[in-house]
């Protein structure tokens, strides 16, 4: 096995993948390396490639008001995590900033490649789309804990 099909092999969004699934899946993906401070997907831009982290980590930011440069910080990603899964589904501009926090090394996934793999390879596609679909809404399910939690208080 490569490095960058260990790599998938241990990200969620490669869950329930075969060998071969994982081969196919590393055969699209590009490695990339942002220094710390790069912006790895930048708010309101309108690619959907997702990324993989394997090394280093990563912040995921909003901006405040249109009118203001400073951002509020979501939350931190590490190793193994999955971004841009949101746009990837709906060809919307991105929701958030991700930037590189020290020396970050990920995997891009091409849409344009993706989707072609997800189309022509049925069972890779069900099982990448239902890992996508259960990350969304494990996130949709924090994001409603987290306005829960600040409500109550």
């Amino acid at each position: 096995m490569t490095e960058f099909e260990k790599v998938l092999a241990e990200c969620e969004l490669a869950d329930g993948l075969e060998e071969a699934d994982l081969r196919k899946l590393a055969a699209i993906a590009e490695p990339k390396v942002f220094a710390r401070d790069d912006i790895i997907i930048r708010e309101d831009d309108t690619n959907c490639d997702i990324f993989i982290l394997y090394e280093g980590w990563v912040s995921i930011e909003i901006q405040r008001f249109p009118y203001d440069a400073s951002a509020q910080k979501l939350r931190v990603l590490r190793n193994k995590g999955v971004v841009g899964e949101f746009s990837f589904i709906d060809r919307s501009r991105r929701s958030a900033t991700v930037r590189a926090q020290e020396e970050a090394k990920l995997l891009m996934l091409p849409c344009a490649r993706l989707e072609t793999l997800l189309a022509t390879d049925h069972r890779v596609g069900y099982l990448v789309m239902r890992n996508i679909g259960r990350l969304l809404c494990a996130r949709i399910r924090n994001t409603n804990f987290e306005l829960r939690n600040q409500l109550i208080w």
